[in-house]
Parts: structure tokens; C-alpha cells; sequence
């Protein structure tokens, strides 16, 4: 019963406390949230825009086995950028993604993020796809950002020898595929040349066996083009998307500035009332 009467009589204190200081209390929360307000409309407007993009950098390593490093080495490559900028090395950064000066000193943030899905046991995977948050302050500088990361990648000569190591393994798989693909046609026409080979499948014993294979190795034969025109260094799968509006704090740093202002206001009320006792 007292505790309750005790922490009755502090509230009623604490309220009266604030009725006698409203006026000190009003003007110190007015002063603090219109100079938070100021600052947040004086400073310079920044737009932040996102993108989806994929990188083969896992298949030329050879890491497909390795899940959630499969965009691993491309995300790192994009946040490394992130240095430069907040280090303010804007002559590095423009030679870094072959720009103009006063488009690598828009760049105020430049992160990279690989993507998730998750799976009917609610286990997350990672996906061959990446995201990247660019803001800048000049939103008419997107287009030129953007090809200015493709040219980053395309110009980083680790990334570039693999990816010719890669383009050469390709092409020399395709072509053993190739020809184990006329000797096991080759034998099937020797083992029984009578046997017809049109759309229906009257293949039986080996030569159905040889006809599988041929098949197999026709899906593994494509599979290695399409990824080797596919799996490109860096590639956009959706480009930064154009935005006209502003990002905007005001309302988020004019509650804080109001709450901060309002325990500055009574710690000062609080001292003037002591010196006047």
C-alpha cells in the first residue's frame, strides 16, 4: 500500500512538474523539432533504387556444391565499392567502374546482398540471383552507375581469366561430347543396320541402350551451351529501377528530435527549479 502511495504522490509530482514548465518544456520541443526539420530539408536528398543481377563467378570456380557461396564472390566484389565511397576515394571508385568523376561522387551507399528462397520444410536456400541497394544523390546518374558495374566486372582480371578458362572448358567438353556422340551412333549403326531410327522408339536390347545414352549425353551437350552463353561475369536480371521520389526522414528524425528535446527540456526545468529554491 505505501509503494502504491508512493509511486501515486511521484506521478503526481512528475505531472504537476510538467503543468508548471509547460511553456520552457513547448518552446525547448518546438526549437528542437524545428531544427531537426531544417537539417533533415537542408541537407542533401539522396534516392535509393534496388536491382536484381546473377554472376557465373560460382560455376568458374567450380563451386556449385558450395550453396551459399553461389553468388558469394560477386556480392563481396560489389560491397568492396563501398569502401571508396566511405572513404570519399572518388577518383578510385570512377576508375573502378570506368565513369566520370562527378558521377562516382553521387554514389553515397552500394550494397550487395545474395538472395534466399525458402522450401515447403521452411529451410532457406540460396538462390543464383543477388541484390544490390544503390542510393546516390542524382537520380539521373542510375544508367550510367549501372554500366559502370557491368564494366567493373568486366575489367577485373581475376574474374576475366576465369571466365575464359571457363568459355575454353565449355567448348572442349562440347566437342568430346561430340564425338562420343558419332562413335556411339557410329557403333549402334554396325550393331544392327536394318533397324529403323525415326521418331518412334523400336529400339531394343543394346541399341536402346546406346540410344539412351545418345540422349543423355544431347541434354548434357545443350546444357553446357545455354550456361556458357548464360553465365556471363555480370549480368542485370533486373536493372535499377527509376525513382523520382526523394527518401525522406523527416517524420522518423522529428519524432526522435521531439523526444530528445523533451528530456532536454526537463533537465533544464529541473534545474531552474533547484536554483530557484
Amino acid at each position: 500500500m505505501t509503494e502504491e502511495l508512493n509511486l501515486g504522490e511521484l506521478f503526481e509530482n512528475f505531472v504537476k512538474f510538467i503543468s508548471r514548465n509547460r511553456n520552457l518544456l513547448t518552446i525547448v520541443v518546438l526549437c528542437g523539432v524545428v531544427s531537426v526539420v531544417a537539417f533533415q530539408k537542408l541537407k542533401p536528398a539522396y534516392f535509393e533504387t534496388k536491382a536484381i543481377c546473377m554472376s557465373g563467378i560460382s560455376e568458374y570456380e567450380r563451386q556449385e556444391k558450395v550453396e551459399d557461396l553461389s553468388q558469394r564472390t560477386a556480392t563481396d566484389l560489389v560491397n568492396h565499392l563501398q569502401i571508396n565511397v566511405e572513404n570519399k576515394d572518388y577518383g578510385q571508385l570512377a576508375n573502378l567502374l570506368g565513369v566520370d568523376l562527378d558521377i562516382a561522387q553521387t554514389l553515397k551507399k552500394i550494397e550487395a546482398e545474395q538472395l534466399y528462397q525458402q522450401d515447403m520444410n521452411e529451410k532457406f536456400y540460396a538462390l543464383n540471383k543477388f541484390e544490390i541497394t544503390l542510393t546516390l544523390f542524382d537520380n539521373e546518374k542510375i544508367n550510367q552507375v549501372q554500366d559502370g558495374l557491368t564494366f567493373y566486372f568486366e575489367n577485373n582480371k581475376f574474374i576475366m581469366s576465369y571466365y575464359e578458362e571457363y568459355k575454353k572448358s565449355c567448348n572442349s567438353l562440347i566437342n568430346d561430347i561430340n564425338s562420343e556422340i558419332e562413335s556411339l551412333a557410329s557403333f549402334r549403326e554396325q550393331s544392327n543396320s536394318q533397324l529403323s531410327l525415326g521418331l518412334t522408339n523400336t529400339l531394343a536390347g543394346k541399341n536402346k541402350s546406346l540410344s539412351n545414352e545418345i540422349i543423355a549425353l544431347s541434354h548434357v551437350r545443350e546444357d553446357i551451351i545455354i550456361n556458357k552463353k548464360l553465365l556471363k561475369p555480370f549480368v542485370f536480371v533486373q536493372d535499377f529501377a527509376k525513382v523520382e521520389q526523394k527518401e525522406d526522414d523527416v517524420l522518423l528524425w522529428g519524432l526522435l528530435g521531439a523526444v530528445l528535446s523533451f528530456i532536454l527540456g526537463l533537465f533544464i526545468a529541473l534545474i531552474k527549479e533547484v536554483k530557484t529554491k
